[in-house]
């Protein structure tokens, strides 16, 4: 296995004195930017529940569900277009018949996904609970899953189980982290309908820490500085990283297994031909194929992973 990446997320400090401001913070988070960021992290969001049902036969086209919409593109997010550009080169290489439709809410998706096979989800979580509800091809990225709260709570000095035992965590509603947390023995889960509560949430002392993407909270900081002015928003530190998921393209239902091995084939050569880290250049994301997210990318004997416990926090 390659070198895993324990690299904490470290956001801009702030003035922690006008943390009584997060209250009013809160109310225009919640305003201003739900109807904003809801769609934005539809698809993109490594977090799903499949819930299996009879499922109509595949009708031999695919159906690609896109994670970039217009609203996407205008938050500057970059991995939504990278994702979407190496899904359809991806199909198009494998010369697969292919329907792309508009992006839409992800419980949708599940929803469609349990119905009807050929529907295409990415980037998802590749869990052992899920491994018979899809067919798989990747990985095509990886998540190190952090609980992250304020850097002056001494949180990151306690240990895992201590942590799952008194924090108030909260986390999205249905996703992966939360039924891994419950698992774990976690006692106070605060589970929201839309990530986009989380930080509002912990600024209003509603939870201590959020179980989240790093990006997707970077995001939302990002956006909370641009609308608030660094005003309220003390420093957020990954508190510990406590799992490691790969992310796959998942293909519901019983779709024909040479399809699934001809693109996982052409996704292992886009890896080996430099496709993989020229797709991400364009998208501005890091290329270094030095550094332990791309050498566990590039390296085809992680095809199949799923989530592995880090060190120091298994069961």
């Amino acid at each position: 296995m390659p070198k895993r990446d324990w690299r904490i997320f470290r956001f801009s400090k702030a003035n922690y004195s006008k943390f009584a401001m997060s209250s009013i913070f809160t109310v225009f988070l919640l305003i201003v930017l739900s109807p904003i960021t809801a769609p934005v992290l539809a698809q993109e969001s490594d977090d799903f529940v499949y819930q299996a049902s009879v499922q109509k036969p595949f009708g031999g086209r695919y159906v690609l569900h896109l994670s970039e919409n217009a609203r996407v593109r205008s938050s500057g997010r970059p991995e939504p277009g990278y994702f979407d550009n190496l899904t359809i080169k991806l199909f198009n290489k494998a010369e697969l018949q292919t329907e792309i439709v508009a992006q839409m809410p992800w419980k949708r998706e599940m929803e469609l996904a349990a119905r009807e096979s050929g529907h295409v989800i990415y980037p998802a979580t590749r869990s052992e609970i899920r491994e018979d509800q899809f067919k798989w091809v990747g990985p095509v990225s990886r998540a190190i899953w952090n609980l992250y709260g304020f850097s002056n709570k001494g949180w990151s000095e306690m240990s895992f189980d201590k942590i799952l035992a008194q924090a108030r965590i909260g986390t999205l509603m249905g996703s992966a982290r939360e039924t891994y947390l419950h698992q774990r023995g976690a006692q106070h889960i605060i589970a929201v309908p839309r990530e986009e509560l989380l930080l509002p949430m912990m600024l209003a002392d509603r939870v201590d820490l959020i179980a989240v993407g790093g990006n997707i909270l970077r995001h939302y900081i990002n956006a909370a500085k641009d609308q608030d002015g660094n005003e309220g928003i003390p420093d957020i530190n990954g508190v510990v990283p406590y799992r490691s998921c790969y992310l796959y393209i998942a293909i519901s239902g019983d779709v024909p297994d040479e399809d699934v091995s001809r693109l996982q084939t052409v996704l292992d050569g886009f890896k080996t031909n430099g496709f993989f880290v020229k797709n991400r250049a364009a998208h501005g994301l890091s290329t270094n194929v030095e550094g332990s997210f791309l050498s566990a990318m590039l390296n085809l004997d992680n095809n199949g992973v799923s989530c592995i416990d880090l060190d120091g926090v298994g069961p």
